[in-house]
Formats: structure tokens, sequence, C-alpha cells
């Protein structure tokens, strides 16, 4: 058989293009059922999906997908009528192709069971059939995991127990990937449950375990007398595992998804010599927008060529200063050309680079709309600034914090509607998510108008975990929804409330060189602002001297350069002030900010800054001349180094550092109340 890696590789390309396509547009259609326009677009994609996974032989899928157009078709022909139970069961429907996708990708191998659900969208198609789930919430929350098989004489023991006043549990879990001994993690939990009752099989067997034998998960048919909050309760402080999911069953279901699973047809075959069926211009037809001719470059050898452009541009700036010293006039005009082709190629590498807050956003409604529906709440989500670009390094990355706060939101932030009514709010609840650019850096808000961070109840959580709360203000006390394992939620759900994320979320940020703050008002609402800085990038910059140190200042945030005067600052009780334009703005010596020692110089400088919609004015010692730089990281070891954004190599050859002015403003401001 000749290799199909490639055409693997163009299928699941196309095919996450797809599923993106038919998730976006299947909640337009939500919105506005009678849109022609959109069922052209979903039944387009839909096809094309269906045609690629039976030429690559994928029938589960090819079966799935054809079963799901067949349901399009009859809407698109007004034979079917648009609903909420028909949405939300064409999304499972979709949740189940993105799994069979992620299985063929990582095992080459479909490996889902469809009966029931082709079963339900068929019995739809013919006018007959439910539209709600086959199983309810609590049947599927083990779903995922390769449960072991049960015998004629475990029925007969779960049966005696069940008598007895005991439970038969379904319990899935996932150690983290990361972890270094994850058959011991397994050990450890399994401990914890034989405190609170029997296990009847496990997968892997206990033998298994002990031989160091798990790949991530596990899953146990387990029988107690307690109730899933207290199980979930009891091993939610166990260290390295990712997810634990426990459901209510009982043997014969055990049983009948044994005798399901046995019945469904491998079918993991791939077809040779076979293309995908459908050209990839046919799935950019998406709405009237126009089309774009575009390639696929593999990320790594982006960064490489970011790195070189970087690289080139160090150099560019080290022969102009040599030629500048030594006067060379014959290295003039080479070096001007030289200048101006780099200029273009770092601003075409920089496009290239960025991405629109909208590749992260697209995937939020669906989730949002599943979320209000799960919680039985009204939410209006709204988005702003879906253009603004970040670099892709930050896209790939905050995707999964943003998933967590807005999880948060939903189940800790928005009030119930009767709640709501009772405080005298609408019904229906907002969050909004909104980006927007601020100098050389992304702003990332994400607001609620829930109930708030309350500080009273985050202080008593507190004292009962043995966290010490003495002497901290409300905005202190609020922050500590980031300290590892705190919940003030009263029960656990499916959706948060075990303590895990918000920590994740700070640290992730961390990573990034971000940093994100918490704004809440009680009975009002919560704002998180992350704060993002560029990670590389080419910027303009102005270089200045503080004391005898070389500093870059970036150019996106200075709005005026000034020759400053001692007699120009005005003392306002411990602050400084100065006038400029007619307006008051906040005086800030660098050099106090640094630690430098202030230089004896007859000529200071003062340059003014724009902060979101504020004015600071910087006094700097010198002024040296405006540069082109490249921003580089400082590294994890000095991530502590909070006033400065990177460092970037002079075309002498030194180093200098590159001031994060929004850091050194809010740095002034601390001090001055001090």
């Amino acid at each position: 058989m000749e290799d199909n890696s490639a055409y693997r590789d163009l299928f699941f390309e196309e095919t996450d293009d797809n599923l993106a396509i038919l998730n976006q547009e299947v909640l337009h259609l939500e919105e506005d059922p009678h849109d022609k326009q959109i069922i052209d677009v979903i039944f387009r994609a839909a096809h094309t999906l269906k045609g690629m996974a039976a030429t690559m032989g994928y029938e589960t899928m090819a079966e799935l997908t054809h079963t799901v157009e067949n349901l399009f078709e009859l809407v698109k022909s007004d034979e079917l009528t648009v609903s909420s139970d028909l949405i939300s069961l064409i999304f499972e429907s979709l949740d189940t192709l993105a799994e069979i996708v992620e299985n063929l990708r990582l095992e080459d191998r479909e490996n889902v069971n469809i009966t029931s659900l082709v079963q339900r969208l068929e019995q739809v198609a013919e006018g007959g059939g439910s539209l709600g789930k086959a199983e309810t919430s609590e049947e599927t929350e083990a779903n995922g995991y390769d449960f072991p098989d049960l015998e004629e004489s475990d029925g007969a023991a779960i049966k005696s127990a069940e008598s007895a006043g005991y439970q038969l549990y379904a319990i899935g879990v996932r150690v983290e990937e990361t972890s270094m001994m994850k058959a011991a993690r397994a050990f450890l939990l399994i401990s914890k449950l034989e405190q609170l009752g029997d296990f009847v099989q496990m997968k892997p067997t206990a033998e298994a375990l002990e031989q160091g034998e798990l790949d991530d998960s596990f899953a146990v048919y387990y029988l107690s007398k307690e109730d899933k909050e207290t199980l979930l309760k009891h091993v939610e402080d166990c260290s390295e595992i990712e997810d634990v999911r426990i459901a209510e069953t009982t043997y014969e279901a055990a049983i009948s998804k044994e005798e399901a699973a046995d019945a469904a047809p491998d079918t993991g075959e791939v077809a040779d010599e076979k293309t995908a069926g459908s050209s990839p211009q046919e799935t950019a037809k998406k709405r009237p927008a126009a089309a774009k001719q575009t390639i696929r470059v593999d990320l790594t050898r982006l960064d490489q060529f970011m790195n070189l452009v970087s690289e080139l541009v160090i150099h560019r700036t080290r022969l102009e200063d040599v030629s500048e010293k030594n006067q060379l006039a014959e290295l003039t005009e080479p070096l001007t050309q030289v200048g101006r082709i780099t200029t273009e190629l770092q601003e075409l590498v920089l496009q290239l680079r960025m991405q629109p807050f909208n590749v992260v956003v697209q995937r939020f409604p669906r989730m949002m709309r599943d979320l209000t529906n799960e919680l039985g709440k009204e939410i209006q989500f709204v988005t702003e600034g879906e253009d603004t670009e970040l670099d892709r390094t930050v896209i790939s990355e905050i995707g999964e914090p943003l998933i967590h706060l807005l999880r948060n939101a939903a189940d800790h932030g928005v009030e119930m509607p009767e709640e709501r009514e009772a405080k005298g709010k609408p019904r229906m609840g907002t969050i909004k998510l909104s980006a927007y650019p601020e100098g050389n850096r992304v702003i990332i808000s994400l607001t609620d108008d829930g109930k708030g961070l309350d500080p009273r109840a985050l202080e008593a959580s507190a004292r009962k975990k043995g966290i010490d709360t003495e002497g901290m203000t409300d905005e202190q006390l609020q922050n500590l929804i980031f300290h590892p394992g705190f919940s003030t939620a009263q029960t656990v759900t499916g959706i948060s409330g075990r303590g895990v994320g918000m920590d994740a979320v700070r640290e992730k940020i961390a990573s990034l060189n971000g940093k994100i703050e918490t704004i809440s008002e009680v009975d009002k609402g919560t704002t998180f602002r992350i704060t993002l800085p560029l990670t590389l990038s080419i910027i303009q910059s102005l270089l200045v001297k503080v004391g005898d140190e070389t500093f870059a200042i970036p150019q996106a945030v200075i709005d005026k350069v000034n020759v400053f005067e001692e007699k120009e600052a005005i003392g306002v009780h411990q602050n400084e002030v100065y006038q400029y334009e007619g307006e008051t703005i906040p005086l800030v010596r660098v050099n106090d900010v640094l630690g430098i020692p202030q230089k004896a110089s007859s000529s200071k400088h003062i340059i003014i800054v724009l902060i979101g919609d504020k004015q600071y004015g910087l006094i700097v010692d010198e002024l040296i001349h405006q540069k082109e730089i490249v921003i580089k990281k400082l590294g994890r070891e000095l991530n502590d180094l909070s006033l400065y954004l990177g460092a970037t190599i002079l075309g002498d050859g030194g180093i200098s550092l590159i001031l994060d002015v929004t850091s050194i403003c809010t740095a002034k401001r601390v001090l001055s109340h001090v």
C-alpha cells in the first residue's frame, strides 16, 4: 500500500476547518433559522466532510456525517423545523465527529460507537424521534474511559450489595501526561477510595498497576454507600490527577454498554492511493466573504524566519553604528537600501506572526450556549475587538485560561434568573469578552454583571482552609481566588467548585509574561483584566539615559518629548505633578523607581506617555536617539523583574533593558501611597 500520510494530513486539516465552520454556522442557524444562506454553508461543509471520510475509508465517520447531512437536507427543504433541541442534537453529533477525528489522529482507529446516536438522528428525520439525549448527563459523565468487563458473578455481588444500601459507580480517572509516576498516583487515589467502599473490577488490573503499566487513564466499577459529591471531595486533593469522573450506574447498564461496544464494527481501515474528495476551495466558500489563496506553513519554520529577521536587524544596526563612528561615506547608500529592505521584511514577518483574536473567540459562543443550558441560566455572551491582532504564541496559549474564566463567570458570577430579579436586575445576565491594543501590549477584559466577589465570604472560606487573612485589604482578599485549591463553591459541579483552574490561569498568563488583575464589586459584577506584553517582536523605541544606564522605551506609548526644568514640578501631598496641555498629570522620576542615583545634569527631559486613557510624565536624564530594536525575553530566572519588558542588543554589541512603562507608572502610584 502506498504511504497515505500526506493524504491523512490534508484530511485532518480540512476536517478541522469544516468542523469549525459547522459549529459556528449551526450556532448562527439557531439565532436565524430562516437564513437559507447559513443552511447552504452548513450543507456544503457536511457534504464535504462525508466525501472526505468516505474517500479515506473511515466508514463510521462517513455514516454519521451522512445521517447529519440528511437532517440538514430536511431543514433546507423546510420539512424539519429548527428548534433548540434539534440544535443540541446536531451539536452532540459534531462532538462525536470531533471525538472520532481525535481517535484517528492518535490511534488511526475510529473506535466510537455511534449506533444509538444514528438511531436518534434517523428517528428525528422520520418525524417520530425524541430530540433528547439517550442517556442522562449522569450516565454519560464517565464516558470516554475504557471500562473493564463485568462477569455474571460480579452481577450477583452487585445486586447483593445494592440490597444492602450500596450504589454502583463507574469511575474514570486520568493522570496528568507529565506525571513521572502515573501508576503510583493511581494507587494513591485507589487507596483513598478503598476507605469508603469496595472495588468490583478495575482496568488496568491491580497487578498491572503494581508493575507500573498505566498509560494515562484507568477505569473502575466501585460500590459505596457514600454519594458522588462525598467521593469527589475525598479524592480531590490527589496531586497530578488531571480528571476524575464519577457516575452512578447499574449492572444492567454496564452490561448493555459492553454488548453495544462488541457489536460496533471496526472501521479503522484506510483506502489506498485516494485523496480527500472535495477541494479546499469548496470548503472556503463560507458566507459571502472574499476568497483568499493560502498555504499552510509549519509553525517552527515561521519561528525560525522570525529569529533570522531579528538577527538581521541586530547586525544591520551594528553596521550602521560602525559606519557612523568611522565616517564611512561609501557605505551610506547601500546601508540605506539594506535598511529599507530589512524594514519591509520585518513588517512582513510580523504580519505573518499576528493572528486576530477571533481565532480564540470563535469557539466560545458554542461553549457558552452549552453552559447556559446546563446551568439553567439566561446569559448573553458579547464579544468585542475580535479583529485585535496578537502574536501567534499568545493566541495558541491564551484559550485555556479564558475557558476557565468564562466557565467560572457563568457558574459563580451570573446568578439564577429568579435571584437576579429579586435583586432588581434583568433576568438575563451578560458576560462580555473584549480585546484592545494599548501601546505595545494587548489588554483582554472579561466582565460579568453577576454577584461579584464578596471579600467577607472569601475571608471566611480562607480561614477555614487555614490561610492567614490578618490585615488583608478587600482587593487582596478578592485575589485569594488565585490561591491553589481555593474555592467558595458550596457544591462541586461538573463546571467548577474544586478549587482548580484559577491558579492555573494565573500561572499560564505569567508564563506569557503577562499579568491578571481583578476588579469586583458585590452585586455589581467582576472584571478580569489580562495584560499581555509582546514576547518577541521588533519595535521602534527611544533610547534614553537614566543615571549612567541606557534604557529603551517603546515608541508606541510615547505622546511627546519636552525639555524639563525642575521648577515645572509641582508638589501635591507626597506626589509630583506636571502641567501638560492644560491638564495636570502625574510625574514619575524613573531613577527613583529603578533605584538609580540621579545624574548631575543641567538638561533633563520629560517623556509624556499614554497608558490606557491616562497620561504620565517620565523624567529621564538624557535622550540618545530613536532606534529599531529586537525584544528578547529575559528568561525565567529574571521573571521577577516586572519593570522591564525584556532586553535588546544595541549597535555596539551592548545590552540595554526595555522599560515596561505601565509597570513603572503603577510602581510609582504604589510608592506614593507608602
